[in-house]
């Protein structure tokens, strides 16, 4: 056993061309993956940190439109809900602008309940935007995890075409003649699916984190529209006269 061979190494010294070929674009594959992998997992972990600060200081505000401004876009730049904040902000200003007059202080502008639609409509079109940056890259995994098996198994099924393509010339069959071509040829579909069982594995992981925090942006988006309505939205007589209705009487006579 002591001048053995590894069985890989066998096997690649016996390779045919075309498993030469099918190996270097696994090998391809292979990089590729593993540089979405690393690449998107350090990013998402960055990404993650800069959305945990950003929801801590909207927590800290007590104006929705503070965080706005260079300096606070310097801080919070590449956090996902940054960019949901900033097209709901930016489109709740447009509505005040429109609704409101401009010399009245923040406390006291109102726009009237049907601008949420366009802030709402704003919001979901910076989570679409937001989404496809976080899905960047996946299908990268996507085509390893689906192709990588089928490129080795074309690389194997040529190799075993060949062997026995030579066989067939060479008029005789055996074992020894026949083994190497056949080592040289499966090689390519263990090599396949080492390009697609890393790539599935962090497919999902990375997916899981990725749902994740796309479900944060949803219910932050709901948040933020909630204190639009609270801080920005109504003051009109017919809902004044609706909320005056179904106050209690006793409630009533206080007032009066």
């Amino acid at each position: 056993m002591e001048g053995h061979e590894s069985a890989v190494l066998f096997a690649l010294k016996h390779m045919t061309s075309e498993g030469m070929v099918t190996m270097t674009l696994l090998a391809l594959m292979s990089f590729a993956s593993w540089t979405v992998i690393v690449g998107k997992a350090l990013r998402l972990r960055k990404q993650r940190q800069l959305a945990t600060d950003f929801y801590k200081a909207f927590a800290a505000t007590d104006d929705p439109f503070e965080l706005l401004g260079e300096e606070k876009d310097a801080a919070f730049k590449g956090a996902p809900p940054y960019t949901v904040y900033a097209y709901g902000c930016q489109e709740m200003q447009d509505q005040l602008l429109r609704f409101a007059p401009k010399e009245k202080t923040n406390g006291s502008r109102r726009a009237p309940h049907k601008v949420l639609s366009a802030v709402r409509a704003a919001m979901e079109r910076a989570m679409g935007d937001e989404q496809v940056r976080l899905n960047a890259g996946m299908v990268i995994l996507a085509l390893a995890i689906s192709g990588g098996p089928f490129v080795g198994l074309t690389g194997t099924v040529f190799g075993v075409m060949e062997v026995f393509s030579g066989v067939a010339q060479a008029g005789q069959a055996n074992l020894s003649a026949m083994a190497p071509g056949v080592a040289g040829a499966l090689v390519n579909t263990v090599l396949g699916l080492i390009v697609a069982i890393p790539a599935l594995f962090a497919y999902n992981m990375l997916s899981t984190r990725i749902n994740a925090m796309a479900l944060d942006l949803s219910n932050f988006a709901s948040e933020l529209e909630a204190t639009f309505v609270i801080d920005y939205i109504g003051g009109g007589a017919g809902e004044v006269e609706g909320a005056r209705r179904e106050l209690p009487d006793s409630s009533l006579a206080t007032t009066h």
